[in-house]
């Protein structure tokens, strides 16, 4: 689960429901050093479907008794979730095995920078890399190609997690800290001149994006619930959650527009 926190209140939105927006971006991308259409497909599949682990586990949110807060994707206990990646990538290995191996490479790069000590995510970083090999033997993709798939997942998640986590309209000072810098993943793309990208809310409604790595402004749609905290006290999280309805909020990303 993804959230932020308001004073009555936490937005809340589901993993796939993330993912899916990442699936948007990644449809507004240039194909770059494809062979094939049906290999950029796979790609976009591997933008969408890369988080479909966290469905069960999405279904019904969990407290944190100790922090007196919803868990989210960052501190829901390691061996759990390294359960239900795993399924999930045995899912997508099923609808695209090259899907499955940039899912695969995208969460062993994150789990490398927080956890690669940890008996259950070093398990879960050797088995993966068997997973790998075997799907590279079997897909043979070209090292420039891979290079580019494993950013537009990079970039396509980041993108998303930036509308999701920080409040529409936010000013630069109040941002999440991940991005206050930009997203480095600009750097290995031609789409951005291989530069870091600068991402600034202009509004509630619209980010800008500078360098632009889309041909037109992408308008995408998240799916979220709003939980007010005194339901949570008097039901539960559960409960609270379920009696939560699905709001939609559009958000529209284009380019840096040129100074008169």
């Amino acid at each position: 689960m993804i959230w932020r926190e308001r004073e009555h209140s936490f937005i809340m939105i589901r993993q796939h429901d993330h993912a899916r927006v990442s699936g948007e971006f990644s449809r507004s991308l240039h194909a770059g050093p494809t062979r094939d259409e049906k290999r950029w497909d796979e790609v976009l599949l591997g933008c969408e479907q890369h988080d479909r682990g966290w469905i069960p586990l999405d279904r019904i949110p969990i407290w944190n008794d100790a922090k007196q807060r919803p868990f989210s994707f960052l501190d829901f206990p390691e061996p759990a979730k390294l359960v239900f990646y795993r399924y999930g990538i045995d899912q997508m290995e099923e609808m695209s095995p090259y899907a499955a191996m940039l899912a695969s490479l995208h969460y062993c790069a994150l789990i490398s920078h927080y956890g690669a000590e940890d008996p259950f995510c070093r398990a879960f970083l050797d088995e993966e890399q068997e997973r790998q090999e075997r799907i590279k033997a079997l897909t043979s993709p070209g090292e420039d190609e891979l290079r580019f798939h494993r950013a537009v997942l990079e970039l396509c998640d980041d993108l998303s997690l930036y509308a999701c986590l920080n409040e529409p309209g936010v000013d630069k000072a109040h941002e999440l800290d991940w991005w206050k810098d930009g997203f480095d993943v600009g750097k290995k793309m031609e789409a951005a001149n291989y530069e870091t990208i600068m991402p600034r809310w202009l509004d509630e409604r619209y980010v800008e994006l500078d360098p632009f790595p889309f041909q037109q402004p992408v308008e995408v749609t998240i799916v979220y619930r709003e939980v007010s905290k005194s339901l949570i006290a008097e039901q539960g999280l559960a409960e609270a959650y379920e009696a939560s309805e699905e709001r939609l909020q559009r958000i529209v990303f284009k380019g840096k527009q040129p100074q008169a």
